[in-house]
């Protein structure tokens, strides 16, 4: 049970951290093959899946959380998410399954602080990579912007004492004038790849 808990306390700082307007940035260590400037792709060292990210976008460095790769919209946003209309992370962790890694990513997310009007839009199976997953849509609102999200998790190794590596890509647009469309979710967790160990 132990590992079940940290799989989803993981979870839980990650997207806590991830919720757009509402905590710090985080994003992955100065690594020039993880997101850097001319290259699309958001992975990280350690990290057991990579997506395609649109122009627009950028990496966005914090040194509290250098682990945790993440990009935001627009690439002219410096001042944390604060200025960000969009958001994309990807994290590898532990859990029971990917169901139970997708699902424990909404409910961090929509648990914050300030989080208001919560609603699962969709969920399900999937296939990420060639993997078994699991998605889960939602939607929530913060004092200024309503938000579209979707965290996907994939199975990325065989289960191990009860757990199974798993991997999440997290997406989420608001509705601020400025924010790329809401297809970009479906576009940036379709380009899902594993990445070569």
């Amino acid at each position: 049970m132990r590992s079940k808990h940290s799989a989803v306390a993981v979870t839980v700082g990650v997207m806590g951290s991830a919720v757009l307007f509402a905590g710090p940035a985080i994003a992955a260590r100065s690594d020039p093959s993880a997101g850097s400037v001319g290259d699309p792709r958001l992975s990280g060292p350690g990290i057991d899946i990579s997506v395609t990210i649109p122009t627009g976008w950028h990496q966005l460095p914090d040194q509290s959380h250098p682990q945790l790769p993440q990009m935001v919209y627009p690439d002219t946003c410096s001042a944390g998410v604060q200025c960000a209309s969009a958001l994309a992370s990807v994290l590898s962790t532990s859990a029971a399954s990917a169901q139970t890694a997708a699902e424990a990513a909404e409910q961090a997310v929509t648990g914050q602080p300030g989080i208001q009007g919560a609603t699962i839009t969709s969920q399900g199976p999937t296939q990420v990579a060639g993997r078994n997953g699991y998605y889960v849509r939602f939607i929530y609102s913060q004092s200024n912007a309503k938000l579209q999200a979707e965290t996907v998790a994939v199975e990325t190794g065989p289960a191990f004492s009860g757990v199974i590596p798993t991997s999440l890509v997290f997406v989420t647009v608001s509705d601020l004038a400025a924010a790329p469309p809401a297809s970009v979710i479906d576009q940036i967790v379709g380009s899902a790849q594993l990445t070569a160990r």
